[in-house]
């Protein structure tokens, strides 16, 4: 019995060179406008949550926060102030965090309020329309109340983690809890 043999064509690779270059580059221009996009999307979603944070605190309460934040932390030249950490953007990140127990989100922010209610039964006046050193002696008040004390513990535990987390979710802006601190981060992060 004799075999006949079927005769493939095998493609020739360099045949037509030209066009293999063409459909390379095209394949890497796509490629890399893919792997752009990706990246977008990342970037968009971490500056989507930040703007969605902002829609947990009103415009009063930004600006207790910011100013409770400044007294905890202050730009005294020990070291960076809550502004120069981002403290706040921080916070924001901690609310628009989806793992974030609603309840705890809540109490930061109920603490705001709990700030400016205080500040009337004191001084008559809201929180934002204080003077500094009455701001002072309000945020050294709030830690003899039962709720003063827990939520300062809080903005504090904040306040700390803002220096020494990784800048990655929102504070240690340029890492300068960590050159404050003397750290060295270990890679990978």
């Amino acid at each position: 019995m004799k075999h006949i043999r079927k005769t493939r064509k095998i493609p020739d690779t360099f045949q037509n060179l030209e066009k293999w270059e063409v459909n390379r580059r095209s394949f890497l221009r796509s490629a890399l406008v893919a792997g752009a996009a990706t990246q977008i999307t990342w970037f968009t979603s971490c500056s989507a949550k930040l703007e969605e944070a902002n829609d947990f605190l009103t415009a009063e309460q930004s600006t207790i926060l910011k100013s409770i934040l400044m007294i905890i932390f202050p730009d005294d030249g020990n070291g960076p102030s809550a502004d120069d950490l981002n403290t706040f953007g921080y916070i924001l990140w901690v609310l628009s965090d989806n793992y974030q127990k609603p309840e705890d989100r809540d109490y930061i922010i109920e603490g705001l309020d709990w700030a400016n209610e205080t500040a009337q039964e004191i001084y008559f006046e809201k929180y934002v329309e204080l003077d500094s050193e009455k701001k002072e002696a309000l945020v050294e008040k709030f830690t003899e109340l039962n709720w003063g004390k827990n939520w300062m513990s809080i903005m504090i535990t904040l306040v700390l983690e803002s220096a020494l987390l990784d800048p990655i979710y929102g504070g240690n802006k340029d890492e300068q809890g960590w050159k404050w601190l003397e750290h060295v981060s270990g890679l990978p992060r």
